[in-house]
């Protein structure tokens, strides 16, 4: 996603900013898969990673409760063509979908340090229960063109967000992704920035969800595939 975009990502692209590891701040909690491995607690995100096939950049995990709506949360996540306000480093984001459809995307993000990176990514909203709303992206190669010679094409991105309503008020945000930036830059930077950024994107999406434009939205009625998130009303 996305970068998000996330990938500073939005969903899908939350990584490449140089940071010191994460400071824990609470034990780990106990309901993990034994093949992820534990990283910290920071701003009440809990982070997680593992090895990612044949990859040396890992695949992340994030997971928080917020006192925000699912439905707010999930306007966000379906305004993709407005990343570029508010989950950085997303710096454009153009849907390309000419039927319509709103379901593929023209992604760039411009980290600091490093060069912009560019990717395009195809994105499925469902609602499959009336307390759960997901969002996943994958990333396509083929017929993606920079608008510039100088922007480096990401080598993979793909993940889902999932928002579990554990009441009107209260969310359980869960995230997982793979996102391999591509290029030069040394595979322990890569990770160790993608663990410190999960915890900025997921407190963007927070804050995205509290503006008046989001917090407003109404829930779409359960069904398998969305193209949009919740009708929103832009200020």
């Amino acid at each position: 996603m996305p970068c998000p975009s996330v990938v500073k990502i939005s969903a899908s692209c939350a990584f490449l900013v140089a940071t010191s590891a994460l400071a824990e701040d609470s034990a780990p909690p106990l309901a993990v898969e034994e093949s992820w491995q534990f990283a910290a607690v920071r701003d009440g995100v809990s982070v997680w990673f593992r090895r990612f096939g044949a990859s040396s950049v890992n695949e992340v995990r994030g997971e928080a409760v917020y006192d925000v709506s699912a439905v707010a949360l999930f306007a966000v996540l379906g305004d993709i063509e407005s990343y570029a306000e508010f989950m950085p480093p997303t710096s454009v984001s153009r849907k390309l979908s000419a039927d319509g459809s709103g379901k593929s995307y023209y992604i760039e993000i411009d980290p600091p340090v490093v060069s912009r990176r560019y990717y395009c990514m195809d994105v499925n909203l469902t609602h499959p229960r009336s307390d759960v709303f997901i969002s996943e992206w994958k990333m396509w190669t083929a017929g993606c063109m920079p608008r510039k010679s100088s922007l480096v094409p990401m080598r993979d991105n793909h993940g889902r967000w999932r928002l579990s309503a554990l009441s009107p008020t209260k969310t359980r945000v869960e995230f997982q992704a793979h996102m391999d930036p591509g290029g030069q830059i040394p595979t322990w930077m890569v990770n160790r920035a993608t663990l410190s950024q999960i915890t900025d994107t997921f407190g963007s999406l927070k804050r995205a969800a509290m503006l008046p434009r989001y917090a407003s939205a109404t829930a779409p009625e359960p069904q398998s595939d969305l193209t949009r998130a919740a009708a929103t009303s832009k200020n």
